[in-house]
């Protein structure tokens, strides 16, 4: 009998459904759970000028459950005709002394201050790429809530497939440079990237959320991105490129 195994998967989307939340917000962010089930009905992606925008169809979370969560104010604002859109920008700061790389997230607001639209900016994609972006976002519409493990559960046969192939680590040192950080770990070449956001935090206690964290994982033969792992505003993305890709035929 072949042995099953969960995947904990979490994405940005994904971790506000994970901590010990009461009240409305956690019932919002609930909804928005519910809703990735049915993501055609709910959602739209649209992948343009090397930009992923992901529009919210019927959206319920508010821009205060954002601030909430993410213990950060927004790196500026866009006044909009009907809403806003807020910007985080997290500058690459161990670019070793040379103009590093900026990941910005923009998150659309509608006149009901919800969220609307997110987007997600060219670099970031260079790590996560949208094919995979969108089929990790999809997949979450399938997993359960572990409240008491504060993790989402997505069985790796739920997960879609892809045929692209993951990024490479040239590609990746051609983008944001030499790591800030690189080691070996199970047998894999690892790259840490480190991010600050120019963004005021909520408390002082919450200084901490402006530094952002990427590590990827190379395959030391082949080149190619293994596992993806980062955290922004302290929230998370997590991907694994092996559970996504889908197999070449023998041929």
């Amino acid at each position: 009998m072949r042995f099953r195994k969960k995947l904990f998967f979490k994405t940005l989307l994904a971790l506000p459904l994970l901590l010990a939340l009461s009240g409305c917000v956690y019932l919002r962010l609930l909804e928005a759970k519910h809703q990735l089930a049915d993501f055609e009905r709910n959602f739209r992606v649209q992948v343009t000028n090397d930009y992923l925008h992901l529009d919210f169809l019927n959206p319920v979370i508010l821009s205060e459950d954002f601030r909430y969560l993410t213990k950060l104010h927004p790196s500026r604002i866009e006044k909009l005709p009907h809403g806003y859109r807020w910007y985080l920008d997290f500058h690459q700061i161990d670019n070793h002394g040379q103009p590093g790389k900026t990941i910005v997230f923009g998150m659309t607001f509608n006149g009901k201050d919800k969220l609307s639209g997110w987007d997600f900016s060219p670099v970031f994609l260079e790590i996560a790429p949208a094919t995979f972006l969108e089929a990790s976002i999809r997949s979450l519409g399938h997993g359960k809530v572990d409240q008491g493990r504060r993790q989402l559960k997505v069985d790796p046969e739920d997960l879609p497939k892809v045929s692209t192939p993951p990024p490479n680590r040239h590609r990746i040192l051609e983008v944001l440079g030499t790591p800030g950080q690189e080691y070996v770990k199970d047998g894999m070449t690892a790259y840490v990237y480190h991010f600050k956001a120019e963004a005021l935090p909520v408390g002082e206690e919450d200084e901490n959320r402006r530094i952002a964290v990427a590590k990827l994982y190379f395959n030391p033969v082949t080149d190619e991105l293994i596992k993806m792992s980062s955290r922004f505003v302290g929230l998370k993305i997590a991907i694994d490129y092996r559970k996504l890709t889908q197999p070449s035929e023998p041929g």
